[in-house]
C-alpha cells in the first residue's frame, strides 16, 4: 500500500524484491535484489523521499546488505 499524502510505503508482508521494486522508482539509477534474498517477507513503513533511510532500515532489520557500485547502482544482497 502505497501512502503518498504521507510520503510512506507501507509494506504488510511484502516480498523484499516487490519492496525494492517500489522503492526503484522513487530513486535514480539500479536497485537490484539478489534472488538469495528476494523472498524474504517484510512488514513496516518505508520513506519514499529517502530510499537511502529506507535501504538502511532494511540493512538494520534483515539478514542483508546494501551494497553501492556508485550512488546509482545498488544491490541488496545476503549477509
Amino acid at each position: 500500500t502505497l501512502t503518498w499524502e504521507n510520503g510512506m510505503l507501507l509494506a504488510q508482508h511484502m516480498r523484499l524484491a516487490d519492496l525494492l521494486d517500489e522503492l526503484g522508482r522513487y530513486r535514480a539509477g539500479v536497485l537490484r535484489c539478489h534472488p538469495g534474498v528476494a523472498g524474504l517477507t517484510v512488514s513496516g513503513a518505508f520513506p519514499l523521499r529517502d530510499t537511502d533511510a529506507s535501504l538502511r532500515l532494511l540493512q538494520e532489520t534483515l539478514p542483508v546488505t546494501v551494497s553501492r557500485l556508485t550512488g546509482y547502482w545498488v544491490t541488496v544482497e545476503p549477509r
